[in-house]
């Protein structure tokens, strides 16, 4: 009896990896890039597109960056003639379809930077799905896109 719950939790476990992994490949990263901000600033912005290919919807829940202290997403609004940046829980990938982080819009703010960033630099950047897979993007600093 033992033995059998043993082989079916190990069955489960490999399930669960396989579709994390399968979920992972079906999305495809493009146009990632990092804005460039004045030395000593403590905030930066990531943007990129980011496509899915499956039948399935897919959520970005975090981000992190060995380069940075922490990172959030975020959207601008508009409030009274006022930009102002809203912490959200999640950005969607909906499935056959892209999610598009641009300036004015959905975006990663990227805190702390642990290190000065010179131009043209990748930041190596960690996208956390919904199903605990992992998504690993290169973005280049850049001034504009």
């Amino acid at each position: 009896m033992m033995r059998t719950c043993r082989f079916l939790a190990l069955i489960c476990v490999a399930l669960l990896t396989c579709t994390a992994q399968s979920q992972t490949s079906m999305l495809r990263v493009t146009d990632a890039w990092i804005r460039a901000a004045p030395p000593g600033a403590m905030v930066l912005a990531g943007y990129m597109t980011v496509e899915n290919t499956g039948p399935e919807d897919t959520k970005i829940t975090a981000a992190e960056s060995p380069q940075f202290g922490m990172i959030e997403l975020h959207r601008t609004v508009i409030e009274d003639d006022v930009a102002r940046m809203r912490k959200q829980p999640h950005f969607l990938v909906p499935a056959g379809g892209r999610l598009v982080l641009a300036p004015n819009d959905r975006h990663l703010m990227m805190m702390m930077p642990n290190v000065p960033l010179q131009l043209g630099e990748n930041v190596t950047v960690v996208l956390t799905l919904d199903n605990g897979a992992s998504l690993k993007v290169n973005a280049p600093l850049r001034l504009i896109q």
